[in-house]
């Protein structure tokens, strides 16, 4: 063997330093061979990495370190940081290019290491930044949907605001009108006392001059009372008018509006239908809107069973309140009875409100067809159009229900177009759903075309004749 190779100043630090890292487990009875064993080089090679000899590589300082690490007594971080940077200062001195080459090698599989590790971090990172990403979008999904929430919760707010503000509007005006509800109340009641004593008066004087007949008011009667007798005497001229009207409706020749059609009218006689030219029977009535509505319509009884059942509740709370000692519900109570119930009493007088609604109309039957008119216009019908003809009652006006004379017509007709309004009907009420629209013809709708007045027993003979005479179905309805 020749003689040994000398070692350089970088290559001896190194060994020293190898050779101080592993003395503390030679002293403690460890061997170089358990060490070598261990890194998996034979023991002379392990000889000569701690004698200078040879480079001993990277690797060797992670098996080294490993292999005191399991023994309990590890490398110190510096010791280690120390080895590597011998290590690398070790090969770059070497004049090997084998060994420089490994050392490279070996720098190259750290990076490579290094760089395996950054991208792993950098996903993981990456991951955490789409997951607070999508954190961040539900949250501020969750802000949008409370914004709306939060608006909606103002407007209903609002809302509530202004029905609040609507209903004590409303409770106002209704404690006004109540206040002069009672105000009336007291004024009827004074106006009934002096109506009784007058009636008292006029009985007293009756039985003392049997037979005579009192035409002078007895004094002492209120202005309200005067006033009551004068509307009393208007309503009996009234019906004296209506009488007349009556008896006379189909004496006159009918008045066609400018731009109507003019029709033939054959002269009538009382009571009875009369025929045209052709043989044909003719029915005329007229109306002229001042009859008393009790005569042609039924009382709607939906408000009084209504107007029972608020006076029960509050009748319910007067008790209620009696009970508990506060008598304002008693007081309360008693003038809205009070004043219900001089509602209730227009029953026993022509509801003028419904009269005054009502309008001069018009009904023609002839051999042309059926023809309506009032103030608004004209309406014709012919037979082939018509399908069948009602008398019963239709919607309500002001409470009263009037009778109505209905047609259905027929499928291939093309008058539903024309309907509007049944004649007579008043201006300011809104007519039945049907004549707002195209009757559905399909579906045998009954359609109101005239309102009806009173009529005499002879009237509903004549009709039920007419349209028996020109319509192969009889007249139907309440007769």
């Amino acid at each position: 063997m020749g003689a040994s190779k000398a070692v350089g100043p970088a290559a001896a630090a190194y060994a020293a330093a190898l050779r101080t890292a592993v003395d503390d487990f030679l002293s403690l009875g460890g061997t170089q061979k358990d060490i070598a064993v261990a890194a998996h080089v034979a023991p002379a090679t392990l000889s000569r990495y701690l004698n200078g000899e040879r480079i001993a590589p990277r690797e060797f300082i992670a098996s080294l370190d490993a292999f005191l690490a399991a023994r309990g007594r590890p490398l110190d971080t510096n010791v280690r940081a120390r080895l590597i940077e011998l290590c690398g200062q070790a090969h770059e001195a070497s004049g090997s290019p084998a060994v420089q080459l490994a050392h490279l090698k070996e720098e190259l599989a750290q990076v490579r290491k290094k760089k395996g590790d950054r991208e792993a971090e950098l996903a993981a990172l990456q991951r955490h930044t789409d997951q607070l990403a999508a954190e961040l979008q539900q949250a501020l999904d969750r802000a949008r949907r409370s914004d709306k929430d939060r608006l909606a919760l103002e407007g209903r707010v609002a809302e509530q605001e202004k029905s609040l503000q609507h209903a004590q509007t409303y409770t106002r005006q209704l404690q006004t009108e109540l206040t002069a509800l009672h105000e009336q109340v007291v004024l009827v009641q004074r106006e009934v006392k002096v109506l009784r004593r007058q009636n008292q008066q006029l009985l007293a004087e009756s039985a003392v001059r049997p037979g005579s007949h009192v035409e002078e008011p007895v004094s002492g009667v209120s202005t309200q009372a005067g006033r009551a007798g004068r509307k009393t005497s208007q309503s009996s001229g009234s019906t004296d008018r209506e009488g007349k009207t009556k008896e006379g409706r189909r004496r006159g020749p009918k008045k066609t509006k400018p731009g109507s059609r003019p029709r033939e009218r054959a002269p009538q006689t009382g009571g009875q239908d009369t025929a045209d030219h052709r043989g044909a029977p003719v029915l005329d009535l007229s109306w002229t809107g001042n009859e008393d509505p009790r005569t042609f319509s039924k009382k709607d009884v939906g408000g009084g069973i209504g107007l029972l059942a608020v006076a029960f509740l509050l009748l319910f709370g007067a008790i209620f309140g009696w009970m508990k000692g506060d008598p304002t519900w008693a007081y309360v109570t008693g003038s809205i009875l009070l004043v219900a119930g001089v509602i209730e009493a227009d029953d026993m007088r022509p509801p003028n409100g419904v009269r005054r609604l009502m309008r001069e109309r018009t009904l023609r039957l002839d051999s042309t067809g059926l023809l309506t008119s009032d103030s608004s216009g004209e309406q014709h019908f012919p037979w082939t159009a018509i399908k069948k003809i009602s008398v019963h009652h239709t919607n309500a006006i002001n409470q009263h229900a009037p009778l109505a004379l209905h047609i259905q017509l027929q499928v291939s007709s093309a008058e539903a177009d024309l309907v509007h309004r049944p004649a007579g009907w008043p201006l300011d009420v809104d007519p039945p759903e049907v004549c707002q629209r195209p009757p559905h013809k399909w579906a045998n709708e009954w359609v109101p075309v005239c309102l009806l007045g009173p009529l005499s027993g002879p009237d509903k003979t004549n009709l039920q004749n007419t349209v028996a005479a020109y319509l192969q179905n009889p007249l139907a309805g309440i007769w």
